[in-house]
């Protein structure tokens, strides 16, 4: 009985010694890698890229094993360019039957951002989804994902992953987005977002859908809802007027388009849109002693060292007489330059064309005239 329990003990002890031993070897391990492991960490997020990655190789060296520095390595080739090497390494890695699961979502991460950096959309979309419906609350995932069912026009997907993503006010501005993307492909399914955003009062939904019922031959709805897109969003007319000036001009409906303007300029006396409206119909009437009067007497809500509103005012002038834009040129001429039209209130990027959707943050109805 005393050797059996003398044997126990000692296979005990030799255990428990070899377990000491392993991991003491681990921890020798660790230690040898820690140096290069660390510094990689410090120079990635310094910026250099190529040291990094030397240093994490380093470590793969010693360690092929590790996890994290090949993810690491991935990503930086991705962030370098070399998509191709990236993927590689990631897919490659994926396939590891010993990784847990977050190292898994990190790495399925990592390859929908090849793809994606890639621009391979269908590679990167099951990935995005598979992830996505394992957390439908991370609104990283969810704006990805948004953004390549646009890219494949898959347009009610989206609508339903930002139905999951936004607030009421910022789903009815995506509503009108995907409106304004799908309104000479597929009516009916434009009209189901159109009707989304004109719940939320979004001023370019009634102006799609006017657009819309004026192409389908029913101008004067269309034009009410053109209308309405202005009172809701004064500031949004340049948008608005020119379709609305456009039918009611063709329609001989002066009776109609002139108080309407100048109720319009009453309510918005800064609103140097408005007032280039009402002007250009006064000249096409003839009246063109009261345009004059109107102009002049407007110019006090307006400030002339704006390079926007100058330009504008100089165009208005030269409606009423070429021989007023001169002294308006003169102090353009002093002024900057500039090529960019456009400007996002929200992130500030600025571009040439209008969009109702910021292509540099996302945002939506945030793009409006530059502003000198």
């Amino acid at each position: 009985m005393n050797l059996l329990v003398y044997l126990v003990l000692f296979f005990a002890l030799v255990w428990l010694g070899l377990s000491i031993f392993s991991r003491m070897s681990e921890k020798i391990k660790c230690h040898k890698q820690h140096t290069s492991y660390l510094k990689g960490l410090e120079a990635m997020i310094e910026g250099k890229k190529d040291k990094a990655i030397k240093l994490f190789r380093e470590v793969l060296e010693k360690d092929p094993s590790d996890t994290e520095s090949y993810l690491y390595t991935g990503n930086l080739l991705r962030e370098k360019g070399e998509i191709t090497k990236a993927i590689k390494i990631h897919k490659n890695l994926l396939v590891n039957p010993l990784l847990d699961k977050e190292q898994k979502t990190k790495l399925k991460e990592s390859l929908a951002e090849d793809y994606l950096k890639n621009e391979d959309w269908a590679k990167a979309l099951p990935i995005l989804e598979t992830l996505y419906h394992k957390n439908t609350k991370n609104v990283i995932l969810s704006n990805k994902l948004m953004n390549i069912y646009e890219k494949l026009k898959k347009w009610d997907k989206a609508f339903n992953v930002a139905k999951k993503t936004f607030d009421a006010k910022k789903l009815a501005h995506y509503a009108t987005y995907l409106a304004s993307e799908v309104l000479k492909k597929d009516i009916k399914k434009a009209n189901k977002f159109i009707s989304v955003g004109e719940k939320g009062k979004i001023s370019y939904a009634y102006y799609l859908h006017g657009e819309f019922l004026i192409s389908k031959g029913d101008e004067s709805g269309g034009l009410e809802y053109i209308k309405k897109s202005i009172s809701i969003d004064p500031d949004k007319a340049f948008l608005y007027l020119p379709l609305l000036e456009e039918y009611m001009f063709e329609e001989g409906q002066f009776g109609i388009l002139e108080p309407y303007l100048k109720s319009k300029l009453e309510e918005n006396p800064d609103n140097i849109y408005i007032l280039a409206s009402y002007i250009s119909i006064l000249k096409k009437r003839g009246q063109l002693e009261n345009a004059t009067e109107i102009f002049e007497e407007s110019l006090k809500n307006f400030d002339l060292n704006d390079y926007d509103i100058l330009l504008s005012i100089a165009i208005i002038s030269n409606e009423i007489d070429g021989k007023m834009v001169s002294g308006y040129l003169t102090k353009i001429k002093t002024m900057m330059d500039r090529k960019k039209l456009f400007r996002c209130s929200k992130c500030n990027n600025e571009t040439e064309e209008f969009s109702w959707k910021c292509n540099s943050c996302g945002s939506f109805g945030t793009i409006n005239h530059i502003r000198y």
